[in-house]
């Protein structure tokens, strides 16, 4: 498959991301008096003090907002980082087959397709899915919706998230019911030091000002978590690093190849952009049967689309950027 550069880029700068919106509105209805009685799109229903960066909000976007992704929602999100919606969660009926809320074609359903790409032994039977960066539980919450034989480990490096996700989110629930272990600390360092064998794994890290970590640009960071996968498993990874001009598209090809690189020598990439997300998710592995996840879990199916795979040329230097070549992509123009 050939994908071009254009076709994996960011929005473009003329493009708004659409929370940007919600938290203008927000800021303007914490410098007016609550006493003209305007309307807002969001209230901040809870927050907390976080050491990884300026406070946490929780939110609650009010169901008239103009925004149909968020409207209704609790969102998370940071003080000074307003239009980076760590974790999501509603209840508005649309629920799943086994009753849980669900998103709404976001980042997160698109993660809780990662059990039907396995292959092999990680297909079958009960599975344990490892997600480095729980956030307040979106991802858990969705995946336990639609997965019967998933449990799940999260590790959250911030305890004040993971106060606010007990007491707002899902994640109490899904501790209670057994669905879920949380552990607070580093994703990467437990991960990589535990006895578990991972069907799939799920790598959602930013830091505390919504880039994506580093150590994802990192061989031994993907070596270290491929180590923990039994044999047909998996890695998704979110690595959004921005939108428009202040994109680093370079950043994203190199994590997306680092992964490659550190597996089987393959990748797929969810181009920016694909079902108006605008995020980069990328894949390990051999090419995905689509069609079949599509039919197995039909409440996904739109978000199978705009996947590209890429395999490294057989004629690839060792430590060459071949990604980016296949991309037409070169680091002077990334």
């Amino acid at each position: 498959a050939s994908m071009s550069a254009r076709a994996f880029a960011f929005a473009s700068a003329s493009r708004v991301q659409p929370t940007r919106a919600l938290a203008r509105r927000r800021d303007a209805r914490r410098r007016a008096s609550n006493a003209d009685g305007a309307s807002s799109w969001t209230v901040v229903v809870d927050r907390a003090s976080s050491r990884f960066g300026s406070d946490l909000l929780v939110e609650r976007v009010s169901s008239d907002c103009p925004n149909a992704a968020f409207a209704g929602a609790l969102v998370l999100t940071r003080a000074d980082a307003p239009d980076a919606v760590l974790s999501e969660r509603r209840d508005d009926g649309r629920e799943s087959r086994s009753g849980r809320a669900v998103g709404r074609g976001g980042v997160f359903d698109a993660f809780a397709t990662l059990p039907a790409t396995l292959e092999g032994e990680a297909r079958r039977g009960k599975k344990t899915i490892g997600i480095l960066g729980l956030g307040a539980g979106t991802c858990a919450e969705i995946m336990a919706g639609h997965h019967d034989d998933v449990d799940m480990i999260g590790w959250e490096l911030d305890p004040a998230i993971v106060e606010l996700a007990r007491r707002h989110f899902a994640v109490g629930d899904l501790e209670r019911e057994g669905r879920l272990r949380v552990v607070t600390g580093d994703a990467f360092e437990g991960c990589a030091r535990s006895e578990i064998e991972f069907d799939g794994l799920i790598v959602d890290c930013f830091d505390e000002n919504s880039v994506v970590v580093a150590c994802l640009k990192d061989k031994a960071t993907w070596e270290a978590l491929a180590a923990r996968l039994k044999p047909g498993g998996r890695v998704v990874a979110n690595v959004s690093t921005g939108r428009g001009k202040g994109a680093k598209l370079d950043d994203a090809i190199a994590c997306a190849q680092a992964l490659a690189d550190a597996t089987s020598d393959e990748v797929t990439i969810w181009r920016a952009g694909a079902c108006s997300i605008w995020n980069e998710l990328i894949l390990s592995g051999p090419e995905v049967n689509w069609r079949r996840v599509a039919d197995e879990y039909g409440d996904f199916a739109s978000l199978t689309k705009d996947w590209f795979y890429f395999k490294k040329p057989a004629d690839a230097a060792s430590g060459a950027p071949w990604l980016a070549k296949t991309l037409g992509v070169d680091n002077d123009s990334a």
